[in-house]
């Protein structure tokens, strides 16, 4: 898996759901539409309660044959079979690589050209780079690098380029027309009334 992506090249960035849905209802709900890569965040969990919830997203994403990395902490992402971790800073990677399976992923949380090119320096497999666009889930992120900065970085950064923020069905495409290796998604699959089919579409826009 080292220097290479899940197929379809979709991240969901977990963020508690709208209830009665659970992030483990959702993520079923994602792998059962095709999705086969999830990053699980929780920042409210005790670390009690995000243990148990990764083993459990980690059983049901080994079970479609599909990549859970866990954010931020590398304990936990060394004890769930196949799991990746990412991180928020470049500095972080070379702890990570010798806690981890040499074939996990491990991304890195970048937002500029100059980020990104640290995290390869450094040894990441890939890089979400943000934000690309408004967001919903973070109003006044920024600020926004947009298609050209995002074209810039896939022509300087030499690992994959996830494009993060604002993405949706209808902007997927320009993402990765304009070098994009992949695009994540958090808000809008995660606070969706019907997930399966937001990653249905996003499948069909990034696949073309």
């Amino acid at each position: 898996m080292k220097g290479s992506l899940p197929e379809p090249p979709l991240l969901i960035i977990t963020d508690p759901p709208i209830p009665p849905r659970t992030i483990e209802n959702v993520v079923a709900e994602g792998l059962e539409a095709g999705c086969r890569w999830f990053m699980y965040r929780d920042k409210n969990k005790s670390a009690k309660a995000f243990a148990a919830t990764a083993a459990v997203l980690s059983n049901l994403c080994n079970q479609y044959k599909a990549i859970l990395c866990i954010n931020g902490n590398i304990k936990i992402a060394a004890g769930c079979l196949g799991c990746g971790v990412h991180v928020q800073s470049s500095e972080e990677v070379y702890k990570v690589r010798r806690r981890i399976k040499p074939s996990s992923l491990i991304g890195v949380s970048c937002h500029s050209i100059a980020d990104g090119l640290k995290a390869e320096k450094a040894g990441a497999n890939y890089v979400t780079l943000s934000p690309i666009f408004e967001t919903e889930s973070k109003p006044g992120y920024g600020p926004l690098l947009g298609s050209v900065v995002l074209k810039e970085a896939a022509q300087q950064i030499g690992i994959p380029i996830i494009a993060l923020a604002g993405i949706t069905s209808s902007n997927a495409a320009e993402c990765i027309r304009n070098g994009a290796s992949g695009v994540a998604v958090m808000g809008g699959v995660m606070h969706a009334t019907e997930p399966g089919l937001q990653v249905t579409a996003l499948i069909e826009a990034i696949m073309g």
